[in-house]
């Protein structure tokens, strides 16, 4: 994977944190040969939706450790991203392998910051979508062990677990996590589909080495606009592409396989004009 800066004398860039996107494609429900069109309705849809995903898990752990003192948050097994209404995520976390879960503090994430957080009295079992979702997280950490699937950063995997719809297959992201916020890691990205009887239907990297992107420091009234990476494994950008666009909040310049130079700005996904 190459990448290069496009840095100009400019202001240009992405909105910032958006609220709940509309659910996307169910995992699984794309033909196994999709168009070009559906490729980027897809990606467009679903990188939004993780990047949401992400945002609420990196607040809502902001309120936990605000909440409750790190030398009390052993034993953690994880958390859970779920949309509560149209316009809020509620994150909870629990304690205890998926089977015997039990949820101890909820947070509800809105518009990405966190609106009510709740350190529960006694803690309860986890709901029986909620365990799906957790041991598909399990299965998906597995599959990584068994892959050698490995992050670009000395941190552990950001995981972003998709709800299924109409209980079919769910699917995990395993994400590069940022060390820090002038470097952001293009590669060991990772999606694992899980089906509700916790077989991996399907696997995937998104790139085939790491490589991380330095914001560099420009002259004054200079800002980086974009960045330009060439991606080998598909024909048009994909999912990860519209959530670096939405983490690094300037558009992404994708290089495909047949030379084609595609402008990713958010969730929106068009060839480029540029020369």
């Amino acid at each position: 994977m190459f990448l290069a800066i496009v840095a100009l004398m400019s202001t240009v860039g992405i909105q910032g944190p958006i609220g709940t996107p509309p659910a996307p494609p169910a995992p699984g429900t794309v033909p196994n040969n999709p168009s070009n069109g559906q490729r980027i309705v897809e990606a467009a849809s679903l990188g939004r939706l993780i990047y949401t995903f992400d945002r609420a898990a990196w607040v809502s752990s902001d309120a936990l450790t605000a909440t409750i003192p790190k030398d009390q948050l052993t034993g953690i097994g994880g958390y859970i991203v779920e949309a509560s209404d149209v316009q809020t995520l509620r994150v909870t976390y629990y304690r205890g392998s998926a089977a015997a879960a039990r949820a101890f503090f909820v947070a509800d994430v809105r518009e990405g910051k966190v609106v009510r957080k709740e350190l529960l009295a006694t803690s309860v079992a986890l709901t029986a979508n909620q365990v799906v979702l957790a041991r598909a997280r399990d299965v998906a950490a597995e599959r990584a062990r068994e892959r050698s699937y490995k992050p670009c950063t000395p941190l552990p995997f950001n995981t972003v677990v998709v709800p299924s719809r109409n209980d079919g297959p769910v699917a995990v992201y395993l994400l590069s996590a940022q060390q820090d916020a002038g470097t952001y890691p293009m590669g060991g990205n990772y999606r694992v589909i899980v089906a509700p009887d916790e077989t991996v239907l399907a696997s995937r990297p998104y790139s085939v080495s790491c490589l991380s992107l330095t914001v560099p420091k420009l002259p004054a009234g200079a800002k980086p606009v974009g960045f330009v990476v060439n991606h080998l494994l598909d024909p048009v950008p994909t999912e990860i592409h519209v959530f670096a666009s939405y983490s690094l909040r300037m558009p992404v310049f994708v290089v495909t396989p047949d030379k084609r130079v595609w402008e990713v700005q958010g969730s929106k996904i068009a060839l480029s004009t540029a020369k």
